[in-house]
């Protein structure tokens, strides 16, 4: 079984974080693993010399050439296949199983012009007749293939996702973080509006992933911040805001909780079957209802205890050796 894992970057995205972890995993499991060189600064020497290396060129850190080159590389790829993302299929191969984490191109074009066509047109035939088996990381996207491309219900699996971050305790500080790249389905533009429309008692607002200049003291963009950054922001934060457009998993939401952040999310995409009754809900296109829940978990001290306590609960549950035992499974390693 060959595991494709050629779209890990340098700087780590959802998908890069989830291929990553799982191609530990399977290193673990002398599985054939398969890297760009740009990646090789996640493993361990240990790790590395028991996976294939190839060509830095194939990574997303070259943009859509980066793309273009691994989609070539997969399709030179044979027998037994899992491609660990949605971008790196084969148009040849009936022998793969391919992960997709959404369809988020498909349902935002305007965002998405270069790969809309391929996830209107190309991705839901390959699917059709180029894939032995699907695995999504939520209910919400396996609906989303059925009801949108079609795709047989039988021949997809949901595997959630698993987090593996743990924070130390830590005193928390009267901020909100948000976790994510500058993208417009993140939907940050209405998430500043919101905040500085909100009374917000002095809180802040730290956005983790976004490099821009904002005239507000309030609100601070850090740019891209390493793991252990990540952690002690996750620790030190008293409240999380996601109020995305759309996720197919949504990684950050879920680490917030298990950090013990109140944790406000969307009412759209997969962040309800994922979160539960362990975040607040908001429109995500109305600004005015993300300022007036910006307001409620400040002001509600039961509420803020209560998502808090149900949000680490329900993060227990995605678990990252739970997910491999399932891949094992699907995969009969």
């Amino acid at each position: 079984m060959i595991i494709n894992a050629t779209h890990i970057g340098k700087n780590l995205d959802g998908i890069g974080r989830f291929s990553l972890i799982l191609a530990k995993y399977f290193i673990k499991h002398k599985a054939n693993v398969i890297i760009n060189k740009s990646a090789t600064i996640h493993f361990t020497k240990e790790e590395l010399d028991k996976l294939k290396v190839v060509s830095d060129s194939l990574s997303p850190d070259n943009g859509f050439k980066g793309h273009l080159k691994r989609l070539a590389f997969t399709n030179k790829l044979k027998g037994k296949v899992l491609n660990l993302s949605q971008l790196e299929i084969s148009f040849f191969n009936k022998n793969q199983i391919v992960v997709v984490h959404d369809i988020i191109p498909l349902l935002f074009p305007t965002f998405h012009k270069k790969q809309y066509h391929f996830f209107k047109y190309i991705l839901p035939w390959i699917l059709k007749r180029r894939v032995k088996h699907i695995v999504t990381v939520s209910e919400h996207t396996k609906e989303l293939l059925v009801n949108i491309y079609g795709i047989d219900e039988s021949k997809i699996s949901v595997i959630y996702n698993g987090v593996d971050i743990e924070c130390k305790e830590m005193q928390k500080e009267n901020y909100f973080l948000f976790v994510g790249r500058d993208s417009p389905t993140k939907n940050i533009d209405r998430l500043i509006e919101a905040f500085k429309l909100a009374n917000t008692k002095d809180a802040k607002l730290i956005l983790a992933g976004v490099k821009r200049d904002i005239d507000d003291k309030n609100i601070k963009a850090l740019g891209y911040v390493d793991d252990k950054e990540l952690k002690e922001l996750y620790a030190k934060a008293k409240y999380f805001i996601f109020p995305t457009l759309y996720e197919g998993f949504g990684f950050p939401a879920v680490e917030a909780m298990r950090c013990k952040c109140a944790t406000i999310v969307s009412n759209v995409g997969s962040l309800p079957d994922i979160c539960r009754d362990g975040a607040l809900y908001v429109e995500p296109n109305s600004v005015e209802d993300i300022a007036k829940n910006i307001e409620k978990i400040i002001k509600d001290e039961n509420l803020y205890a209560n998502l808090v306590n149900r949000g680490y609960k329900i993060s227990k549950e995605y678990s990252w050796d739970r997910a491999f035992s399932k891949y094992k499974e699907l995969l009969a390693l």
